[in-house]
């Protein structure tokens, strides 16, 4: 019964990374250059690729970049338009997981996520109401790498 649950936990664990959107691209760029980021871009939603797939159509071989969409991004599409291809309407895609642009995501040097949204939220609130404190200010001096935050989000959903 033990050896189930371990299952379990594994599949929580892999579905809670999928379902996840793709990283805000102002969050990756606050450490990264923009040209850093460029070939892991999803095609979908204009941010860094969570989970990257690579799209393989016929169609498309001729294009140099590569052909990147988040998993999450990915999957919501093809329920949307099955069978089509993300960058022009088409039939008979492939998808694969793309381990080399995940691993270079994984890498790529970050902030807390949590410092960043609140200095968004500041900056918002700063101007529609003018200059002012911010109640509730949190101070994270987190500097690491995506892959330490996604660890770190996925302890604090099975605790």
């Amino acid at each position: 019964m033990e050896e189930k649950s371990k299952d379990n936990a594994k599949l929580d664990l892999k579905s809670i990374t999928e379902q996840q959107a793709c990283f805000d691209k102002n969050w990756i760029l606050q450490l990264n250059k923009q040209e850093s980021i460029h070939d892991v871009i999803c095609l979908i939603c204009k941010q860094v690729a969570n989970n990257p797939m690579e799209i393989h159509c016929v169609q498309h071989k001729d294009m140099d970049e590569p052909l990147t969409v988040g998993e999450n991004c990915l999957n919501q599409f093809i329920d949307q338009n099955p069978n089509s291809c993300p960058v022009k309407p088409h039939n008979n895609c492939s998808y694969s997981q793309s381990r080399l642009a995940k691993r270079y995501i994984n890498e790529l040097d970050v902030i807390c996520p949590r410092q960043f949204q609140q200095g968004q939220l500041q900056m918002s609130t700063q101007q529609r109401n003018g200059a002012g404190e911010t109640p509730g200010f949190v101070i994270c001096n987190f500097k690491g790498k995506v892959k330490q935050v996604i660890i770190w989000n996925i302890l604090v959903v099975f605790k």
